[in-house]
This record gives structure tokens, sequence and C-alpha cells, in this order.
């Protein structure tokens, strides 16, 4: 009970500069009654609830007189506790006076731990007084300090050095303190505490190197903050040029430049970073035509510049700090996955929108965003698809590589999730053009096998020929198949040999691989087959229609291939992504045209599909779910 007291206590003194934080009475003053008989005015709740109100409106003199108010009405440690938070938000009301004397108040009843906040709080007092050496001086008494109290008296000794002049020690301790801090929003605000001090007592002379590269980082960072440098983002690229690492880039400084930027609005100058001279030329050029004719369709943006950089002349890390240099408002990719995790570490300055998935599944900076055409998507969105048909349980047949065996773990989770189970899987050679491998993996999975086995062997044992008809497992629902990227013609094998061992009630639902979107002819080995794939495939509208039109306008050699409509529809809607997120629009999810697009807590754009089914050997928009298992008319009847 006491450790619990003294970490809420210290929570509730915590600093960060002149930036109040919430009130956390509430956690410790249940705790409290516990030790001392209370007693509470008959409308604490109703004081309580205006004070921290108050306190989150900024109000801090109404909300230290309400405390007072509070303390007034009790005894024992809620009164101190009252006293404590009252003389807290006076200092941040700039009345140290009346601070002072509330914590005068509150020494006379508190226990250890309360007189340790009390130590801290009337340090940050002298503080306020201009007072630094004496708060020094105060937090020198300090005897075994909870973490907490710690870190809260090195945020007072921090702000103290500052004001003596001791810039090196200052940023040492305030460095150090991190340590104590467990969550990205107290290290910014550590951060924030830095900054502060170079801002408000400016370096006089540059101090000799320290040897160490994070206090040294920091001190590179004083003429800036000191300055208030008219190109902060130019003058911060080229510091993080020597301090790539350094913790400040993504937190603080990036916070800095986004406060720079206008909300609402379209960027002045968008970056385009695309391999443009590398084996991925060709999805490149689709997404620049893409992009760049949704540009040109956007009458509300014609003042802004589009810039393209050659991520394989320039290399990823170099074309993105070149389009930052330049001047770029937000950057559009990479779009390889290599390049997007080279240029991850240097995120936070400009805001980007990555055209692939870093490998990396922690979230990056706040303003670095990743959207890919994953296969992920469809996997779930496959599950979905067979759960809302009232599958309870799936197999799969998915290639014999990594790419295979994720999509079957997508698509597990997402089953699960939806109250299915996946109960078996089955996998094939990549690009497997042999039947007789194919029909052994599904024998297999499907116990027909065993099946067989059973009849030969009855049969051996009575001698004589038995009448027989291979029949497989009874408790599958669903099939799941994924072949490898560009690989329908491993499908048009897999789906006739599905339907040919006993499973043509079966829905099968696919990743959208089986379809050759560049084609004209009919795959009608895949009919009954379910897929999902971006809306300009599977229904297009009248906005693909005008971007084909664009495209036949402005690309004319390359706008008939269809194949790639995958890939110009990714580029529209990167063009409108960029705008969206640059305006601080957070409206989800966005209607776009590889898919409804969403915003996930990590920065992730994911994408939510229709559903199409193959009838007369081309997909068709299915309306609402796929019918239930056992439904093999809808599913097998246009064969």
């Amino acid at each position: 009970m006491i450790d619990t007291f003294a970490n809420t206590v210290s929570g509730a003194l915590r600093i960060a500069g002149r930036t109040r934080l919430p009130a956390v009475l509430l956690a410790f003053l249940a705790a409290c009654t516990t030790i001392t008989p209370t007693t509470r005015p008959t409308n604490v709740q109703g004081l309580e609830g205006r004070a921290r109100a108050a306190e989150q409106n900024g109000n801090a003199a109404a909300a230290a007189d309400l405390y007072s108010q509070l303390a007034a009405g009790v005894t024992g440690p809620l009164r101190i506790n009252y006293l404590l938070a009252a003389a807290r938000l006076f200092v941040d009301a700039g009345d140290t006076a009346t601070a002072r004397r509330r914590l005068t108040e509150a020494r006379a009843g508190a226990n250890p731990d309360q007189q340790k906040a009390i130590t801290v709080l009337a340090a940050r007092v002298e503080l306020g007084d201009r007072r630094p050496q004496a708060a020094l001086d105060l937090l020198a008494t300090l005897q075994q300090p909870s973490t907490q109290v710690q870190s809260d008296a090195a945020a007072v000794r921090g702000q103290a050095l500052f004001q003596l002049g001791r810039h090196v020690d200052a940023v040492r301790t305030l460095v150090d303190r991190e340590i104590w801090l467990g969550d990205s929003a107290s290290i910014l605000a550590n951060q924030r505490l830095i900054w502060d001090g170079f801002r408000r007592f400016p370096l006089t002379t540059p101090p000799a190197p320290t040897g160490d590269r994070i206090v040294d980082g920091w001190l590179a960072l004083a003429p800036l903050a000191s300055a208030g440098d008219a190109d902060l983002r130019r003058s911060l690229l080229r510091w993080r040029e020597t301090y790539t690492d350094h913790p400040a880039a993504g937190g603080l400084l990036a916070e800095l430049l986004a406060s720079q930027r206008t909300t609402g609005g379209f960027p002045k100058q968008i970056a385009l970073l695309l391999p443009l001279t590398s084996n991925a030329r060709s999805a490149a050029l689709a997404i620049r035509d893409g992009f760049v004719a949704a540009h040109l369709g956007d009458t509300a943006s014609r003042d802004t510049a589009i810039r393209v950089y050659d991520t394989a002349l320039l290399g990823g890390q170099q074309a993105y700090l070149r389009a930052q240099l330049d001047g770029a408002d937000f950057i559009v990719g990479p779009l390889l996955r290599p390049e997007v995790d080279q240029v991850i570490a240097q995120a936070g300055f400009v805001p980007t929108l990555a055209l692939n998935y870093a490998q990396a599944e922690a979230p990056a900076s706040r303003s670095f965003y990743q959207f890919a055409l994953s296969s992920d998507d469809e996997a779930r969105a496959a599950a979905d698809s067979a759960a809302d048909a009232g599958a309870k349980t799936a197999i799969a047949f998915v290639p014999n590589d990594p790419r295979g065996y994720r999509l079957k773990d997508t698509f597990r989770a997402e089953f699960e999730a939806r109250g299915g189970a996946l109960v078996n899987f089955a996998s094939f050679e990549p690009g497997a053009q042999d039947a007789g491998a194919i029909t052994r993996a599904i024998t297999g999975l499907f116990n027909i096998t065993k099946s067989t086995q059973r009849q030969r062997r009855l049969q051996a044992n009575l001698g004589v020929p038995i009448e027989f008809e291979a029949r497989r497992r009874q408790d599958i629902d669903a099939i799941f198949i994924t072949v490898g990227a560009d690989d329908a013609r491993t499908a048009r094998l897999l789906a006739p040999q599905l339907r040919g061992n006993g499973a043509g009630d079966i829905p099968i639902f696919a990743t959208s691989d089986v379809f050759s979107s560049g084609t004209e002819a009919r795959d009608n080995d895949l009919n009954g087959v379910f897929f999902s794939d971006a809306p300009s495939i599977v229904a297009p509208d009248a906005r693909t229609a005008s971007t084909l039109r664009d495209l036949q306008t402005y690309w004319p050699q390359r706008a008939s291939q269809a194949s790639q409509l995958r890939l110009y529809s990714m580029g529209v809607d990167a063009y409108r992504l960029a705008g969206s997120l640059y305006g601080g629009a957070r409206s989800w999810p966005i209607a776009g045209m590889s898919g409804n697009l969403s915003l996930d807590d990590s920065g992730r754009i994911h994408r939510s599909l229709p559903l199409a089914q193959f009838r007369n050997g081309r997909p068709v928009p299915v309306d609402g779910t796929a019918p239930r298992a056992g439904g093999a008319a809808g599913l097998i009847g246009n064969r």
C-alpha cells in the first residue's frame, strides 16, 4: 500500500517543463483511506470533477483553488494529497508564494513518502523563483527516493542546471533520466525539457565534445533552438547527417517540424521515389503513371509540384535525403521493401507514405505511413468471406515458400478470430505444373489416400473384388488456396483437381493471384472460385473508366497494359492518400481504387476488398456473401 501511495503521489507531481499533466488523484485517494480515517465534504465528487476539468482546460489557478477547497474539507492523507495537487498547480500558474504556503501546510501531516514528494515540489518552487542553486540543495537532501521520485527530481535538477548555465550537466541529467521513463509520451516530454532549456538559456560558447554521442548530439542542436532558424528543417537535416540515429530525430524534432506544417490543404511539393531503372521498372512506371494522372486530373491542387527520384540510381537512403533537402512537403515511396527498411530509421522530418511494408512490425515515426498491395489483405478477406458464408472449418493449399506459409497463417489468424478453425493444410512447389504431384497432395489432405488403402486391405483379406468409391473427409466447410504471384496457371490445375476429388460442394476462396487481369481469355477451369481483388478489377466504376482514359491520353504506349491496372490504381490511391495524410484528415475508411483504405495505429494502410466469383470463365462481383457450404449449384453451376 505504501509503495502504491508513493508511486501515485509522485505521479501527481510529475514535471514536464510548463506542460501540465492531468490530475491522477483519484487512484490514490481510495488507497489512502485504508491507512488513516478521513472525512470528505459532501460535494467532493463535484469538486474533483471541476478541478480535473479546469486542469485539462489549462486553467491551473482555478484548479489549484478547487484542490485547496477539497483539502479544507478532509483530514489525513487525503488532505495532504489535495494540498500537493494544489501546490503543483500554483507553481504551474506562476504563484510560487501560495505554492509555498500549501507545502508548509502539507509538511505537518505528511508521511515519509509524501515528504519526499514535498521536497521535489519545494525544489520546483525555488526554480520558479529563479533560485536554481536552492533547488539543487533541496534535491541533495533526498534519501532513498522511489524510482518515480528520482525521475521527478531529475527533471527539476536538469532545469536548475540550465538556469545556472551548466548546459552539459543539464543535458547529461535529462538524458540519464530516460532510464526511468517507460513510455514514448514521457520520453518526448523529457526531450522537450532539453530543447526548452536551450531555447530559454542560450549557450554563449560551444562546449567541448564530451565523447558521449547522445549528449554531443543534443549540444549540437543548441544553436538551432536558440536562433529560431527560419529554415529549421534544412538545418536539422544537416544535423542528422552527423547524428543519424540520435533519439531526438524521430521524436522531438519530428514534432517540431510537424508543428510548422499548416493543417489542411495539399502539399506544395511531393517527392515520388521509385526504382525506375531497376528490374521493377514496369511496376514503378505504372505507379508513377497512376500517381501523375491523378494529379493532372485534380483541379484543386494544380499548384502542387511533383518531383520524381530514381532510387535505382541514387539509392533509397540518398534519394530520401535528397527529396527532403530539395524541400519536399510530402514523400511517397520508396517502393521496394529493402529500401523501405533503409529509410524508416530516417523518418520523421517529412511526412512519408512508403509504397511497401517495412520488415519491422513496430510503429515508426508518427508521420511515416506504409501502403502496399498486400496479399495478406486478400487472405484476410478470404477468411472473412468464408466465415460470412457460415464456414466453421477450412483447409488450405499453399505454395511451399515463405510467402505461401505467411498467407496461410494470415488466413488462419483471421478465420480463427471469426470463430473458425483451419484443420489442416498441404503445400506444393511454386509454379508446379505436375498434375500428379498436386493430385497426391489433394488426396492426402482429403484422406482419400487412406480410404483407398483401407479398400485394398479389405479386398486382400476377403480375396474378392469389392465395388468401391473413395470418399473424402467430411469435416471441411471451406478451402483456401493461394498460388505464387502472377501464377494463375497453377490455379488452373489446382481448382479442377479439387472438384474432381469430391470438393465440388465446398466453397473455394483464393487470393487475386489466381486471376490474370491482363488477358481476355476465359478461365473456365476456375469457375466457382471466389477471390477478393481491387475494386478497379472486380467492380470498375466511372472513376476507373476516367483513370483509364487519362492513361490513354498521357501514355498511350502503356495504357493498353491492362495487367498493370492494380498498380495504376495504387498510384492513384497513393496520390489521394498523400493529400489526406498531409492535411490531417482522419476520416476512415477512404474509398480507393485499390480497396477501401483504413489506417491502423502503426501507420499501415490496409485494404478492405470486394468479393468476386469466376462464372463462365470471367470474374463477376458478388453482392453480399458467398453461398453457404454445400451450395454446389451456386459454386459450380457455370462450369
